[in-house]
Parts: C-alpha cells; structure tokens; sequence
C-alpha cells in the first residue's frame, strides 16, 4: 500500500485536516478516517459519513473518561449481570466503547449538525481535563450531555495494551502536540471494508496523507525512549 511519511500526517493533524490510518493486516485490516475533534464541524461530519459509511465516533483516553466517572461498556455489562454478551472479535482484544452520548442542545442527535455539536462539545471537555479543570469539566459534562444518545464514546488505552484505531488516533494526536481528542470513522464500500488501495485512491484525490499503524507505534514509542532518557537525565 502507499505510505505518506509521518510527518505529512502529522502535519495536516496539527492542521485539522484528516489523516487516513491502516491498523494491521493482522488486526482489523481497515482504514480509519481520523482527524483531531477541534476541527470537527458539520462538513467534516457529512464528509465522515457520506466518504467513510462507518460508526462516526469520538475517543478520549481511558484515564479522562475515569474522571468523568465513565467506564468501558463491558465493565458496565458485567456488572449489571449481562457478562455472557461480552466477548471478543477475531482481532482478540475488547472494544473501546464506552457509553453513547447527545448534547442536550441538539435536535434529534444523528443529524450532521447534532453530531458535530455533540463531538465539538465533548471536545471542551476534554479540553478542561487536560487543563487540570476536572470539576468545570464534570459539571460541563453532566448537565450538558445526555445518555443514550447518538455518538458513541471511545475510551482508548494504552498501545502496549490495545493497538487499535482508538489508541492509533489517540497517539497520533500525541505526536503531534495535540490534545488527546478525536473523531474517527471506519472507510466502507458495499459489504466490506475499504482496503488499503482503495483507500489509497481515496487519500489522493482528497490530499489526505495515509499512515499505517506501524509507522505510528515506532514513532511512538520512539518518543517514549525520549521521554524516558530525558528523566534519567535529570
């Protein structure tokens, strides 16, 4: 498949433009339209849904959602007694879902203008996380939201743990200085996946660069030795 560097998808991330990411042919073998949720607005969102087809989703870090007092679906399915639904696709690790969500101000939920309202909302509070406001974002998120609703939450964990498009993204904003805050949607065409040549297509005609997983995990973790060479230093 063709390859941008990683520091056009970057670039185009700090940009708020989207990056096409390809987990693994070992994995889900599928590309994901990926792009950081402060750029999200109504054309992004119709763009996600009329380019991609997929589940339009919004990921922050397991550790934010713990503060907001969300856990991942299956914890919450085990514990109110419906365990047995729980179980695991091919690619052996658990879903990122956590609980689906509207803003309150929204009309049906699912219409682009909903749906970017509801992302761009979720995206302030992850803001507020990230600033140390954990109180301003509880309350932001408790009497701003309601449940269910139309977008689901994505609560990605670390890449030694799960390396799926959730954590993929997620590092992906990492690297690029950015707010841990996405918006992901899996590329569709009729009965099956996009596969990496069609969407290679794709991420020409539009000029979005495309990355695989591989090429973000060992600059990832590249940055981690950084990270840790630094303290050592010190």
């Amino acid at each position: 498949m063709e390859e941008h560097s990683l520091e056009e998808a970057i670039k185009a991330f700090r940009e708020g433009r989207p990056v096409l990411v390809f987990d693994d042919w070992s994995r889900e073998a599928e590309v994901d339209y990926v792009i950081h949720a402060s750029a999200v607005d109504v054309d992004v969102v119709y763009e996600m849904r009329v380019l991609c087809g997929g589940l339009i989703c919004y990921a922050m870090p397991l550790e934010y959602g713990r503060v907001l007092g969300l856990d991942l679906a299956s914890e919450i399915l085990r514990r109110v007694g419906l365990g047995r639904l729980v179980k695991r696709l091919s690619y052996g690790d658990e879903p990122a879902f956590s609980i689906w969500v509207n803003k309150v101000t929204v009309a049906t939920g699912i219409r682009d203008y909903d749906r970017a309202e509801t992302i761009r909302g979720l995206d302030e509070v992850n803001r507020l996380i990230h600033e140390g406001r954990v109180e301003e974002a509880r309350t932001l998120f408790y009497n701003e939201f309601m449940s269910p609703g139309h977008i689901p939450i994505l609560l990605g964990r670390s890449l030694r743990v799960r390396r799926g498009h959730t954590e993929l993204g997620l590092a992906l904003a990492e690297l690029a200085g950015l707010r841990p805050s996405i918006a992901l949607v899996e590329m569709l065409t009729r009965g099956r996946q996009l596969l990496p040549s069609e969407a290679a297509r794709v991420a020409r005609d539009h000029g979005y660069p495309m990355v695989t997983g591989r090429q973000i995990i060992k600059a990832f973790n590249e940055l981690l030795s950084r990270r840790n060479s630094l303290r050592g230093e010190e």
